[in-house]
């Protein structure tokens, strides 16, 4: 099999995300309505205080 074919099959296959933070793929206000919608309780009371608590200076501060 040459190396355009291997290439074509590579591109052709289902991709999938296998890794992701939360952090930073959900927005505030998304994670609100979703919430609100599933009645879930958040450690949160509004949007902003998500937005603060996702603020780092660092890799330290993330992790």
């Amino acid at each position: 099999m040459d190396s355009s074919s291997i290439r074509h099959i590579i591109q052709n296959i289902p991709k999938a995300e296998l890794h992701l933070h939360i952090e930073g793929t959900l927005e505030p206000d998304l994670l609100f309505s979703l919430a609100r919608k599933n009645n879930v309780g958040l450690p949160y009371q509004t949007p902003d205080d998500v937005r603060k608590a996702y603020t780092f200076n660092n890799l330290q501060e993330f992790l």
